[in-house]
C-alpha cells in the first residue's frame, strides 16, 4: 500500500468515524478508484452504505471486498450481516459459516452467525452456539438474551428463564434483558412477574417502542385488547417502520371489535412487509384461545397455504383438527412439521395427543419419551404421558406414580417456598377458610360435581374462597359465584401473585380441582401457600407433587392402601363425587333389542382415548361370543372414513365381523342422552374406567360391566356400579367380564331386572345427594385440620 493510499484511507475512517458520510464516501471512492485491489476501500464503501441505510449497495461493496480478501473472516462476516438485514437468511447464513470456520474462536462471528441461525428459524444450531459463547469470559448480557430466545423458541422455558435471568444480573440497566424477561413470563402466563419486569423497563426507557411493546403484551395476557390496542398504537406512532408492532396491533383491534382501524393497521403491517401468513397465524391462533374453531382453521389454513414452512402455523392448525375431530389432517400436519423440522417438540406432542386418542398408547408415550429425551423439562411431555399411562393397559400404577415423582423432582419440588405456618391460627373447632383453585368453574364435567355440594355447604363450618382460573363466565359460573363467600378471577394473575394472594387470605385448605388439565396451576400448589392441600376431581390419578397432602378417593380398600399415589388417600365415606340431576331426556320403555327388533347392543360412548388395547381384545371376545349383537363406539373422527378403518382393524384381528361395530362421531347433548335409549348394555372400557360417562349412563337406564384396576381411574366404575346395588356387574378377572357380558346376552329378563328402575335407585343414591357429599367434605376437613393441628402442637411441645 503506498503512503498516499495509506493517507487517503485513514482520512477516510476518520470522516467515516464522525459519521461525515458524504465526505467518507467521496474519500473511500477515491482510494478504489486509485487502487481498484484496495480491499480496504471497499469495505469502508460498504460501511458508507449501511450508515446510509443503503443495504443492498453495502451488500455488493462487502460481496467485492470479500472476492478480493476471500481468506477475511470479518469482510465475511459482514457481508453476512448485510445480507441478514437485507431478508436473504439463507445466504447470510452461508458467509457467517465460513467466516466462523476461518476465525472459530472470534467472538463477534459467533454471536453474527447464532443471530443468522435465529433470522432462519434454526434455533438449535443458534442455541449450541450460544451456550459457546456465554461460557466464555466476555460473555454479556445481550448474549444471554439471544441464547434464552433461543430456548424458548425451543419450547426449553426452563433454560430459557434461566438466560434470561442471568441478562439481568450481568446488566441490571440492560432494557433488552428485562424485556426479554418479561415477554417470557407472559407467555408463561406470570402476569405478575412481567408486570415487575415492565416496571423496571419504564424506569430504564419509559418511552421505548419496545416498553410499550410489552406493556400491550400484559395487557393483551390479561384480556383487555382495547388497553391492549392503546399500548400498541402508542407503540407504532413510535416505531412507525416496526412491522411486528403493526401486526400485534392489527390483530388487538380485530380482537377489539374495531374492525375498520383494524383493516387500516393490517394495510399498514402488510405495506411494512409482514407477511401475510403471519398476520393470518396470529388471527388463528386468537380464534383457537377463544374456541371459535372453524374462524381458527379457516386463517391457519389460510397461512400455512401462503407460506407451508411456517412450523408455528401448522402446530396449531394441528390442534385445531385434533379439537374439530379431523384426524387424517392431525396427522398429515404433523407430517409436514416433523419433515421439516425431525425434532419440533410440539409437532412430537400433538402427534403423541393423535396416537392417544386413536388409543395407541404405546405409540404416543414412544412420542413423548423422544420429547423428553430431547428436553427433560418439557412439561406437556410429562402431562401428556401421565393422561396416556392412566389409559394405557400395559402400563402399572407403580410406573405412573413414578413419572409424576419425576415431574415434580424436574419442575415444581424447586418452587416450594417452605412456610411454616408459624402464624396461623391453629384453633382445632374454628371456621376453616377453604379454597378451591378450577379453570373448570362453567359448563364443564368439573363443574356438575362441585355445584351440588357448594350449594349444600355450611357456611357456619366453612368460608368458601374459589379462585377462578378462566376469563370467561357463563350460567354455571353465576351459580357458583353465589355459593361463594369469597371470588377471586386469577386468570391474570401470575403463580407467585396468586400463591401471595392464597396466603394473604389464610387459606387453611386448598383443593386443586385441575391437576394436568387445560388452566391447571400446579405451580402455585408446588409453592405450598394453604397448611393442607388436596388434589381431586381433575386429573383422575397421582399429581405426584411433595407439596400436595391428600387425594381424595371414593371407599375402596385398594385405593386406600399407598403405592399408587404420592399423597395420602383420603377416602370419602359414599363415592368419589355427587353430581348435579343429568338430563330430563326420557327412558325409552323395556329392552331396546325387544323393542325395537333389533340386535342386541353394546357401547361404550366414553372418548376412544380410553380404549386400551385390553379392552379391545375383551370386547372382541364378546362379540366373538355373541356374533348378532352389535358395539356402538365414539371417536373423534368417528365419521372419518380412514379413522374408522383404523379403529375396526383392530377388532377385526381378533376375529370380530365389522358389520358388528358402529362408530359415532360427536353429537349435540340431547342426542347424546337418547342414543342411550338404543343399548341394551354399558362395557365400561379400562384401566381409565368412564367418569362422567357412567353417571349418564345409569342415568339413562344403562348398567354397564366393569373390571376394576389398580389406581383411581382403574377404580370409578366399580364405586357407581356399588351405589346403585349392582355388585353383581363387577368383574374380577378378565373372563369374568367377558362371561358376565356374554351372559346377560341371553339373558334378557335378568337384564331387565338389573335395569328395572335404575335412575330411581340413582336419585335415591349418594351419587346425586349433593347435601350428603357436603357433610362428607365439611368432616373430611374437619377432621384433616383437626390432626394437623395435633402435628404441630405436638411439634411445639
Amino acid at each position: 500500500m503506498t503512503a498516499n493510499l495509506k493517507h487517503l484511507l485513514g482520512k477516510a475512517q476518520k470522516a467515516l468515524a464522525d459519521k461525515n458520510f458524504t465526505s467518507a464516501g467521496a474519500l473511500f471512492e477515491e482510494a478504489a478508484n486509485a487502487q481498484p485491489d484496495a480491499h480496504q476501500a471497499w469495505v469502508g464503501l460498504g460501511e458508507v452504505a449501511l450508515g446510509i441505510e443503503q443495504l443492498d449497495t453495502a451488500a455488493t461493496f462487502f460481496h467485492h471486498a470479500a472476492k478480493l480478501q476471500p481468506q477475511n473472516p470479518y469482510y465475511r462476516q459482514k457481508l453476512g450481516d448485510a445480507l441478514g438485514k437485507l431478508g436473504q437468511p439463507e445466504a447470510s447464513l452461508e458467509q457467517l459459516a465460513v467466516a466462523h470456520k476461518l476465525a472459530p474462536k472470534d467472538l463477534a462471528i459467533q454471536c453474527s452467525l447464532a443471530g443468522a441461525y435465529a433470522r432462519a428459524n434454526h434455533w438449535k444450531p443458534a442455541r449450541i452456539l450460544l451456550e459457546e459463547v456465554v461460557r466464555r469470559p466476555k460473555a454479556l448480557a445481550a448474549h444471554y438474551c439471544l441464547l434464552g430466545l433461543a430456548c424458548q423458541q425451543l419450547g426449553e422455558l426452563g433454560a430459557s428463564l434461566k438466560a434470561f435471568k442471568k441478562a439481568t444480573a450481568l446488566e441490571p440497566r440492560y432494557p433488552d434483558a428485562w424485556l426479554s424477561l418479561g415477554h417470557l413470563y407472559v407467555a408463561r402466563q406470570e402476569l405478575d412477574n412481567a408486570t415487575a419486569c415492565l416496571k423496571k423497563l419504564r424506569a430504564l426507557s419509559p418511552d421505548a417502542a419496545s416498553t410499550l411493546d410489552l406493556a400491550g403484551e400484559l395487557a393483551w395476557a390479561r384480556g383487555d385488547t382495547n388497553e391492549a390496542a392503546t399500548f400498541y398504537r402508542q407503540a407504532a406512532e413510535s416505531a412507525p417502520k416496526d412491522r411486528n408492532i403493526h401486526a400485534k396491533l392489527a390483530v388487538t383491534l380485530v380482537m377489539s371489535g374495531k374492525a375498520l382501524a383494524a383493516i387500516d393497521a393490517m394495510d399498514n403491517a402488510h405495506a411494512l412487509g409482514v407477511p401475510e401468513d403471519w398476520i393470518l397465524e396470529q388471527l388463528g391462533t386468537l380464534f383457537a384461545i377463544k374456541y371459535w374453531t372453524p374462524m381458527a382453521r379457516e386463517n391457519l389454513e389460510m397461512a400455512v397455504e401462503r407460506n407451508p414452512n411456517n412450523l408455528s402455523a401448522w402446530n396449531t392448525l394441528l390442534m385445531v383438527y385434533a379439537k374439530t375431530g379431523e384426524s387424517e389432517k392431525v396427522r398429515r400436519a404433523a407430517d409436514s412439521i416433523l419433515e421439516k423440522e425431525p425434532d419440533n417438540v410440539f409437532a412430537l406432542m400433538n402427534l403423541a395427543t393423535w396416537y392417544n386418542d386413536q388409543g395407541r398408547h404405546t405409540e404416543a408415550l414412544a412420542a413423548l419419551d423422544r420429547v423428553r429425551t430431547l428436553n427433560p423439562d418439557q412439561r406437556g411431555a410429562y402431562s401428556k404421558a401421565l393422561w396416556a399411562m392412566v389409559s394405557a393397559s400395559s402400563v402399572r400404577a407403580a410406573e405412573i406414580l413414578k413419572l409424576a415423582q419425576t415431574f415434580d423432582e424436574r419442575i415444581f419440588r424447586s418452587q416450594y417456598r417452605g412456610n411454616t405456618f408459624a402464624t396461623h391460627d391453629r384453633t382445632p373447632d374454628r371456621r376453616l377458610k377453604i379454597g378451591w383453585v378450577s379453570s373448570d368453574m362453567r359448563h364443564h364435567p368439573v363443574a356438575a360435581f362441585v355445584l351440588p355440594f357448594l350449594e349444600h355447604t355450611d357456611h357456619k363450618q366453612l368460608e368458601t374462597f374459589i379462585y377462578y382460573n378462566f376469563s370467561e363466565k357463563d350460567a354455571t359460573t353465576h351459580r357458583l359465584e353465589a355459593c361463594a363467600d369469597q371470588w377471586r378471577d386469577v386468570s391474570g394473575i401470575g403463580d407467585d401473585g396468586l400463591a401471595d394472594l392464597i396466603e394473604g387470605d389464610e387459606i387453611d385448605i386448598l383443593i386443586d380441582l385441575n391437576g394436568f388439565t387445560d388452566g391447571s396451576r400446579s405451580d402455585v400448589f408446588a409453592r405450598k401457600p394453604a397448611p393442607i392441600q388436596i388434589t381431586w376431581l381433575g386429573f383422575p390419578g397421582t399429581s405426584g407433587l411433595s407439596a400436595m397432602d391428600y387425594i381424595f378417593v371414593p371407599p375402596d380398600p385398594v385405593l386406600e392402601k399407598p403405592g399408587w399415589s404420592s399423597e395420602t388417600p383420603w377416602p370419602l365415606p359414599d363415592c368419589y363425587g355427587a353430581r348435579s340431576n343429568i338430563s330430563d331426556t326420557a327412558i325409552a320403555p323395556g329392552l331396546p333389542c325387544v323393542r325395537t327388533q333389533q340386535p342386541f347392543t353394546f357401547a361404550c360412548f366414553n372418548h376412544f382415548r380410553k380404549v386400551s388395547e385390553a379392552t379391545i381384545e375383551l370386547w372382541s371376545r364378546i362379540l366373538v361370543r355373541c356374533p348378532q349383537a352389535r358395539l356402538i363406539l365414539v371417536a373423534i373422527g368417528g365419521r372419518d372414513d380412514k379413522t374408522i378403518r383404523y379403529f375396526s382393524s383392530q377388532f377385526e384381528r381378533h376375529g370380530v365381523n365389522p358389520a358388528q361395530l358402529e362408530f359415532r362421531g360427536y353429537v349435540a347433548k340431547h342426542k347424546y342422552y337418547e342414543n342411550y335409549n338404543e343399548v341394551d348394555l354399558g362395557l365400561d372400557p379400562f384401566p381409565f374406567n368412564g367418569g362422567t360417562t357412567s353417571y349418564d349412563s345409569i342415568w339413562m337406564g344403562v348398567p354397564f360391566v366393569t373390571w376394576p384396576g389398580e389406581h383411581l381411574s382403574a377404580r370409578m366404575g366399580k364405586t357407581i356400579l356399588e351405589n346403585v346395588g349392582l355388585h353383581e356387574l363387577v368383574a374380577q378377572s378378565a373372563e369374568d367380564y367377558v362371561n358376565i357380558a356374554v351372559a346377560l346376552v341371553h339373558d334378557l329378563e335378568r337384564l331387565e331386572r338389573l335395569r328395572a328402575n335404575l335412575r330411581e335407585r340413582m336419585l335415591a343414591s349418594p351419587l346425586l345427594d349433593g347435601a350428603r357429599m357436603a357433610r362428607s367434605l365439611e368432616g373430611a376437613f374437619r377432621e384433616m385440620w383437626q390432626h394437623w393441628c395435633a402435628v404441630k402442637a405436638q411439634e411445639a411441645a
